[in-house]
Parts: C-alpha cells; sequence; structure tokens
C-alpha cells in the first residue's frame, strides 16, 4: 500500500536553489492529492514541486529548447567565454563566465551596462564599455 503525501511530509526532490536533490517538506497540494510546492529543508527555499523521475526529462528538454532559442535570436561569438569583469568591455554576442550566475550568452552591450542571458535568466551586469 503507497503511503499518501500530507503537509509536512518530508520529500526527495530536486532543489534549483542548491542545484542538488535533497529533502523538502511539503507545504502545499492539489485537489487529487499530489504536492503543489515544498520548501528546501537545507536552503530553505520554496518552490513548485519537482518529480525526481521527471526531472531528467524535463531537464534536458528544458535545456535544449532554451540553446536552441538562444542561438537563433542571438547567435554567440567564436571566441571562447570570458571570465567575467565589471572592468571589461563586453559586445554582443560574447560568452562571459560569472561566479555567482555561470556561464551566460551577452544579449545587449550599452553604456556601461550588458544585459546577459544565463539560462532562462536575464541580469543586467556593469562593464567599461
Amino acid at each position: 500500500m503507497l503511503k499518501r503525501i500530507r503537509l509536512g511530509d518530508d520529500v526527495q526532490a530536486h532543489c534549483g536553489r542548491c542545484k542538488e536533490e535533497r529533502m523538502h517538506q511539503v507545504v502545499a497540494l492539489r485537489s487529487d492529492g499530489r504536492i503543489e510546492s515544498v520548501i528546501c529543508n537545507y536552503c530553505r527555499n520554496s518552490h513548485r514541486y519537482r518529480d525526481p523521475e521527471a526531472t531528467t526529462v524535463t531537464k534536458q528538454r528544458g535545456t535544449t529548447r532554451t540553446l536552441a532559442t538562444a542561438h537563433k535570436n542571438n547567435p554567440t561569438s567564436d571566441r571562447p567565454a570570458r571570465t567575467y569583469s565589471p572592468r571589461e568591455t563586453y559586445a554582443a554576442g560574447d560568452g562571459i563566465n560569472h561566479p555567482t550566475f555561470g556561464q551566460g550568452n551577452v544579449i545587449e552591450a550599452r553604456q556601461g551596462k550588458i544585459d546577459v542571458r544565463f539560462g532562462r535568466e536575464m541580469r543586467t551586469l556593469l562593464h567599461a564599455g
């Protein structure tokens, strides 16, 4: 017999902030009894529940779609990605490695600021240009 999930139960789930499978506490359920949202017991981040078995397939599809879309909208430079520094100058299409946000592509460069896409997230950063 399968155990019925209740509010407050602990479940294994992928945490987007930790980038790992961790124990989470159930904080919301759907009307059919499936888990809606959880809180990571490690970093206390609250997010929708991601089933560990379904996460791998979704993650692969999402990554493929994100990379294809990013390439179509903004072709990347033929130069290798550089480590981000606000003292450097960047142009649209440049790849950067940011110590916090990871690898990204410069979408737009303007006076003193650049818009960079890190996966699905867009950030505005400073630069010397």
